[in-house]
Formats: C-alpha cells, structure tokens, sequence
C-alpha cells in the first residue's frame, strides 16, 4: 500500500509470502518492506528498509535496505548521497553469510553562468561479501574508501577536455570470508579529449595511468571511442578500452580490455 500524506510526500508497506522451487526442494519466503520519500524542486529522497526470512530446506534471514538523496542546494551546485545495505544470516551453513555495504557522498559544480565549465567528486565506503546466490561471486572480497574529482572543460563548439583523479585506500582477500587481508592501495589519473565531428558525431581519446602501491606497479594505456548524439540530452557510444584496468576503483581485477557500449545523460 502507498500513502501520499502531503504534497511530494510519499509512505508505503509491502508484505509479501510466496514459495521457491529449487533442486532441493521448497523454500518458503516471508518478507515486509516499509519506504519513504520527498520530492519537491530542491530535494528527492527516497529510502527502503526490507526484511526477508526463508524457511524450509533454506533457514536465511536477510536484512536490505536502499537509500538516495539529491539535493539542489543552488543553480550552480548539486550533491547527491547513496546508502545501501545488505545482510545475510545462514543457520544452516555460516559460510554462507553475506554482507554488502556501500556509501557515497559527492557533488556537483555546474556554473550557470559559464555552461562550458563541469565539476564531479565523490567519496564512496565499499565492503563487499559476495552472496553464493549470486551467478558469479567477485574475484576477492574488498573493504575500501575511494576519493574521486573529475573536470570537464568546453573550449569551443568543437573540442572538450576532461581530467579524472581518483585514490583508493583499502584491503582485500583472496578466499571469501577467510584468509589475511591485505593493502590495495591505488592512484588513477586520466585526461580525455573530445572532437565534435559532425552535428550529432563525436570522438574521444583518452591516456589514463594506474599504479598500485604495494606491488610498486605501473599500468597505462589508452581508451578511444565514438558517440552519437540522440537528441539534446542523451547520447550513445562505442569504444575500446586497450589497457586492462578500469577508472572505477572499486574493481580490482584486470580484465577489463575491450569493448564498451557509454550511455550519457544531461539535465
């Protein structure tokens, strides 16, 4: 049921009970969720909290909670925060144990007066324990800070320029949910341009640089690709990234050589 108890106000509840098949057998589900949000010209919140408990062949519970906030503090500048939660308790099996945690906090600077100019950062807390449910589990289990600013800057109607930052102050492990943690300590520097080619046409390169502290290591390469302009506020490329890491630091594997489809939006 959702509730509407003043203008821009929303309140709602969810039960739910059902049955899962799986190979072993059935699984019986109970969950309840309550949300919240606001929404006016200034503000969008919105945030859920959900309980689920399996019994049956599986005995779970599971706590999982999401939460966004965006706030227009003037024309110029936006910040934008995100909390997401999840937990899984397993009696059967302890090993089975879950938990996943991710905070953000960043901003946006976007001068109404100069539209050429565009500046991003952002803080995000990342601690990743991979639920056995998933397809396919991440190669470590991670517990990271990351620090991100990003510049973008329109020289004419032609060229653009761009510069990210990033550092990442962390610890990983190899085997999920035993083993020693270790230091994953990073720096990623890139700086990108970008060509108008034709009216709805552009074309970018991109030289970005990675090294990791604790194996003393330097990667670097560059990313190339091409965008079509759908529209004045959305547009779709292609590309190739030819080094085998990512500008996400919350990646910590190195296969990310390839193809890549990039999806932008403005407002």
């Amino acid at each position: 049921m959702d509730f509407y108890p003043g203008l821009g106000w929303t309140l709602g509840f969810t039960l739910q009970k059902g049955e899962l098949e799986s190979t072993l057998g059935l699984v019986d589900r109970r969950a309840v969720s309550i949300s919240a949000g606001r929404t006016d010209q200034d503000v969008n919140w919105t945030s859920k909290l959900e309980y689920r408990e399996d019994t049956g062949i599986e005995q779970r519970t599971q706590w999982v909670s999401t939460n966004r906030l965006n706030w227009r503090v003037n024309e110029d500048w936006r910040i934008a925060a995100r909390f997401n939660y999840g937990d899984t308790q397993d009696a059967i099996d302890p090993i089975a144990d879950a938990r996943f945690v991710e905070g953000s906090f960043g901003f946006a600077y976007r001068p109404a007066a100069n539209d050429r100019l565009a500046l991003l950062g952002k803080l995000t807390y990342l601690y990743d324990l991979s639920s056995l449910g998933q397809d396919t589990l991440a190669d470590y289990d991670q517990r990271s800070q990351i620090l991100s600013l990003e510049g973008i800057y329109r020289l004419n109607p032609h060229w653009e320029v761009a510069g990210k930052v990033a550092h990442r102050q962390g610890e990983a492990r190899l085997a999920r949910a035993m083993g020693p943690w270790f230091e994953t300590t990073a720096n990623f520097a890139a700086v990108q341009t970008r060509y108008n080619l034709m009216a709805k046409w552009d074309a970018l390169a991109e030289y970005r640089w990675l090294r990791v502290v604790e194996n003393d290591s330097d990667r670097a390469g560059w990313l190339v690709g091409v965008d079509r302009h759908l529209g004045e506020n959305f547009r779709l490329g292609l590309g190739y990234n030819f080094t085998s890491f990512s500008d996400n630091l919350t990646v910590l594997d190195y296969d990310q050589k390839g193809w890549f489809l990039n999806v932008t939006g403005t407002y």
